[in-house]
């Protein structure tokens, strides 16, 4: 009885190297790239990666037996390695500029709300905020920004007439608007609260609503065109773990736990038309663990 449970054992051990019993980690290297220091959406601390996307990247992946390597990177270059395919994946705003060159998943990875703040004392500009209808609107006054926000890449240039005053980080925005160096900001509700918060100047700043197009969009998972995940139909399968997430409510304890306003029950509707970038959705080949 010894030997042959001894046997058994050696034969189970032969069979899990080369992959013949329950299955093990795709060998396939995956590499997600995120925006560095954009608290609380994602971040690095002490190597360690944190934040709504990183946590919603873990599980789904985990899900699959993917093992990645996170990496925290300014925004532009970050990018830039999933167009060169250089990295597989990352998390955001599906756009046709990304879709010439990563494949989008259909599900929410994150919701984004991003409305106007403005010094407390500054009354004069919180009366006229409170009456903005169109971005146009922010042309008159000096607009906050930090450096690598593609959002005003894309909605406010400076060629169009917008007074934009950059900060290295989140961070030092959040400090520049309390110190009034700078009338105001259009940024995420979710990470300007974070700041203020985390810095202690929660009650300087008000923050006023702006529910237009270009201010309320979602995330999702984006492949790499240039990946070997596409072929491996990555992207579906990223989709069909997120949502059994939500159906968990997984999802929403990592949103709770990073005060995501959407955890607390705020209304969000995306306002992003997205129907051309999933024509060929249903023909793509959907990973399965172990294949």
């Amino acid at each position: 009885m010894i030997k042959r449970s001894l046997i058994k054992a050696l034969l189970a051990g032969a069979a899990l190297l080369s992959g013949g019993l329950a299955v093990a980690a795709d060998p396939t290297p995956l590499t997600i790239v995120f925006m560095e220091g954009l608290e609380p959406l994602c971040w690095e601390e002490n190597g360690k990666p944190m934040g709504e996307q990183p946590e919603i990247a873990q599980y789904v992946l985990s899900k699959l037996g993917i093992k990645a390597k996170f990496l925290f990177l300014p925004w532009a270059r970050a990018q830039k390695m999933v167009e060169d395919g250089e990295a597989d994946l990352m998390m955001t705003t599906p756009s046709k500029a990304r879709f010439a060159f990563a494949v989008f998943g259909k599900e929410m990875t994150t919701p984004n709300y991003w409305n106007i703040f403005v010094k407390k004392d500054n009354t004069a500009v919180i009366e006229k905020a409170r009456k903005f209808e169109k971005l146009e609107d922010l042309k008159p006054y000096s607009v906050l920004d930090f450096i690598g926000n593609g959002w005003t890449g894309a909605y406010m240039k400076t060629s169009d007439g917008y007074k934009i005053d950059l900060a290295p980080k989140m961070a030092q925005l959040v400090q520049k608007l309390a110190a009034g160096r700078g009338d105001l900001t259009i940024n995420s509700s979710t990470s300007i609260n974070w700041f203020l918060h985390k810095q202690n100047l929660v009650g300087q700043i008000e923050e006023i609503d702006l529910a237009i197009p270009g201010t309320r969009f979602h995330m999702t998972f984006q492949v790499s065109r240039k990946s070997p995940w596409v072929e491996k139909g990555l992207v579906k399968a990223l989709d069909i773990e997120l949502k059994k997430m939500k159906d968990s409510g997984e999802w929403l304890k990592i949103l709770q736990k990073y005060k995501d306003p959407y955890a607390s029950g705020r209304p969000f509707k995306s306002l992003l038309v997205t129907d051309e970038f999933y024509k060929d959705y249903d023909s793509y080949p959907t990973y399965k663990p172990g294949t």
